[in-house]
């Protein structure tokens, strides 16, 4: 596998997504405490060992990388990021990090008990090519679980200036190669990807004061804080439209359904 390839660019890499913001580790952090509780319930469901060895694709600020080390003592954990400057190399020997470029870089067949990659997938055009790469990787009896959010059409919200912050928010995204919504087809592309017992489970994730998902709620909102300047400058909205939701999003009854977390996984069959 390549572990330091010069040549790599990420196509966040200089933009709204981009590590050199000095906002974007407490962004990913807060995904993190909005998503993980997700993510470790889905883990829970696997016939998880000590001994497994995983892959962390997209790794981001390393707490399910961490989470994979903790359990798998007696195994190896590889967590790959296109840039990897959050993760903590230090955190457990059985952690290795390399900087590693999925859409072009290629991981040992069979090498891999469990293979995990979240809000990674629908970020690259390239996406349904790289999940059928990703059940190659598998070893036999191994497990691959994706998550992607599939967000809720726009126009369809009660709240007219939310929308329009949201749409402009996907179509940035979707600009830069990402497609939102292509988590409706994930059990379907794993189950063709030759993978048995796939299951899927979905999580709503909301704008707004709702209880257990409010983590979600603070990182959608740095991230429209961070993005919100690039919107408005490319005349996807306009500065009244942020005024707008940032007021409307302030009322303590306010409540708005954005984006449901997919989350699929399937078993790569013995023999």
């Amino acid at each position: 596998m390549n572990l330091e390839n010069p040549v790599l660019v990420d196509p966040y890499g200089s933009g709204v997504l981009s590590k050199d913001l000095p906002s974007e580790f407490e962004r990913l952090r807060l995904l993190e405490e909005s998503m993980d509780p997700t993510t470790l319930g889905v883990l829970d469901r696997l016939p998880m060992e000590s001994s497994w060895r995983c892959l962390e694709l997209g790794a981001g600020a390393g707490s399910v990388a961490y989470e994979l080390a903790r359990r798998c003592p007696d195994g190896g954990v590889v967590a790959a990021d296109i840039d990897p400057r959050y993760l903590d190399a230090e955190f457990k020997s059985n952690l290795d990090i390399v900087r590693f470029d999925v859409r072009h870089d290629d991981m040992p067949a069979g090498d891999f008990d469990l293979i995990h990659c979240r809000l990674l997938l629908e970020h690259l055009p390239e996406r349904e090519h790289i999940l059928s790469k990703m059940a190659e990787w598998l070893a036999p009896g191994g497990w691959l679980v994706v998550e992607d959010g599939y967000w809720f059409p726009p126009g369809d919200s009660l709240y007219p200036e939310i929308g329009r912050v949201t749409a402009a928010l996907v179509a940035q995204f979707e600009s830069q190669g990402a497609d939102m919504r292509w988590s409706r087809r994930l059990p379907s592309l794993i189950s063709r990807a030759g993978l048995a017992d796939v299951d899927v489970a979905m999580t709503p994730l909301y704008l707004g004061q709702a209880g257990v998902t409010k983590a979600f709620d603070r990182h959608l909102r740095k991230t429209i804080d961070q993005v919100g300047p690039v919107l408005a400058e490319s005349g996807l909205v306009t500065e009244e439209d942020l005024a707008g939701a940032y007021a409307t999003a302030a009322d303590p009854d306010f409540l708005e359904l954005v984006v449901t977390l997919v989350s699929s996984w399937g078993r790569r069959p013995v023999g």
